[in-house]
């Protein structure tokens, strides 16, 4: 391009008036040309910055020093160089910009000046800000599903609420509190201080605390300090326990699930806290979570209510009493989860005099198994009465699972004791083998043979 026609271009472009910023200098850092954008973001009129240094009027976005070592940059190396310049402030708004540093050479190839061009990357540099944020609020939201997926019970879902606090919502307290017939019920977290464990444990419908009005209107409250809660709540007991126990800011956000209003979820901070709407949408979708947690353990634990009362009904009140016989049973559950089902014994007498044992195991836990469990104990006692053969009934029992129902599997051992002579016979479904335990010598394991399958097995 001939210099004349590289003169007429400058000047289309230093007319434009554009939100791009544009400008040339020399290599002694002089304003050889500036646009009406630039110039009018210096509070400059172009004719002023013409003939002056950089450094006496400063650049676009950065300080004359900074704009001086990129300008030499560019004279030294030929090369282009862009970057994000510091924030400025103009007015109420934050203005990021992006400037592009490019030599410019003379018909020699030699670099002699340096252009600018400087646009406004506010809205672009925001809009990956925020899908960084939201990436990352997705993945804390994950953390919580996670931890959340695991809690079973109400109280693990406290405890699952209190790791959520501290590590992921960044609280220095965290509680549920529960609605109930007369009010609400604290369950604290376990780094809760103790005067919450200990003397806080139950507050009434019209309690002036932000807990309790929260379930009273379904609206999360978030008190960025002392003096936003004293404003709202001005109860000299409230105000006297948060001084004692530390706290200074608040996040209460309602639980509520498909049943309605459960109770409140509340993260409480040693710090004053902003809580911009960022946040404030982060902890509404945790508190959606914690509250369908919330409604599963409670379903959960009245099933297994339901499933214990419906198990204790079905085992033996007593034993029956046989001449020279001492029966005795007991259960125990391996584990919490798993203290209610399929589980059962039972011990009753024939009409020829011999008496029946069975322990038996359907598959599962909770109604269904203690349902399936009742209809095998009822077809056992009616096919041991007909013909108390272990084969017979175990047979009796396949066919019975055979046709459908409430069971799907079971294990039962199933023995015939004859008080007469002490023989036994037994047969085993896949169940754990009986133990033979001598008046005298170690004790021993009952081989029931092969091919024992559990019942509904082939």
């Amino acid at each position: 391009m001939r210099p004349g026609e590289a003169q007429r271009l400058l000047d289309t472009l230093l007319g434009v008036d554009a939100p791009v910023g544009f400008a040339v200098f020399d290599e002694n850092h002089r304003y050889l040309a500036v646009n009406a954008a630039l110039a009018r973001h210096h509070g400059r009129s172009i004719a002023h910055h013409r003939g002056r240094r950089v450094d006496e009027i400063g650049s676009y976005g950065a300080a004359g020093g900074q704009a001086a070592e990129l300008i030499d940059r560019v004279l030294r190396t030929g090369e282009q160089v862009e970057i994000d310049e510091p924030p400025e402030r103009v007015g109420d708004r934050a203005l990021l910009l992006r400037s592009s540093w490019h030599p410019m050479r003379n018909a020699d190839g030699r670099v002699t000046a340096v252009a600018v061009f400087v646009v406004d990357d506010t809205t672009r540099r925001q809009t990956d800000q925020a899908l960084r944020d939201s990436r990352a609020q997705t993945g804390r939201l994950l953390e919580v599903a996670d931890a959340l997926a695991k809690a079973v019970t109400v109280a693990e879902v406290v405890a699952a609420v209190t790791a959520i606090g501290r590590r992921t919502v960044g609280a220095d307290w965290s509680y549920i509190a529960l609605t109930g017939p007369d009010g609400l019920t604290l369950l604290p977290g376990t780094n809760e201080p103790d005067p919450v464990a200990t003397s806080r444990s139950r507050w009434p419908w019209d309690a002036a605390t932000p807990t309790a009005e929260a379930v009273r209107t379904g609206r999360a409250l978030f008190l960025g300090s002392r003096v936003e809660l004293a404003r709202i709540f001005a109860d000299e007991h409230l105000l006297r326990y948060v001084d004692d126990v530390g706290e200074r800011s608040w996040a209460v956000l309602p639980l509520i699930g498909s049943s309605g209003r459960l109770g409140a979820l509340r993260f409480a901070y040693a710090t004053p806290q902003l809580f911009d709407e960022g946040t404030r949408r982060f902890l509404r979708a945790v508190a959606q979570q914690c509250a369908v947690a919330v409604e599963r353990a409670r379903l959960f634990e009245q099933e297994r209510t339901a499933a214990t009362s419906l198990t204790l009904g079905l085992l033996p009140s007593r034993l029956p009493g046989i001449a020279g016989l001492e029966l005795g049973a007991r259960s125990i559950a391996g584990a919490a989860e798993h203290a209610v089902g399929g589980d059962w014994y039972d011990a009753f007498a024939l009409p020829d005099g011999e008496v029946s044992l069975v322990v038996g195991d359907v598959m599962g836990h909770g109604l269904a198994a203690a349902t399936g469990m009742g209809q095998l104990r009822a077809a056992l006692r009616a096919l041991a009465l007909t013909d108390p053969d272990p084969g017979a009934v175990m047979t009796g029992l396949d066919r019975l699972v055979e046709r459908g129902g409430p069971v799907e599997m079971a294990t039962i051992v199933y023995a015939v004791l004859d008080p007469a002579d002490g023989t036994v016979r037994f047969g085993d479904a896949g169940h754990p083998p009986l133990v033979h335990l001598p008046r005298h010598g170690p004790a021993e394991l009952v081989d029931a043979g092969a091919g024992t399958t559990p019942i509904g097995v082939p």
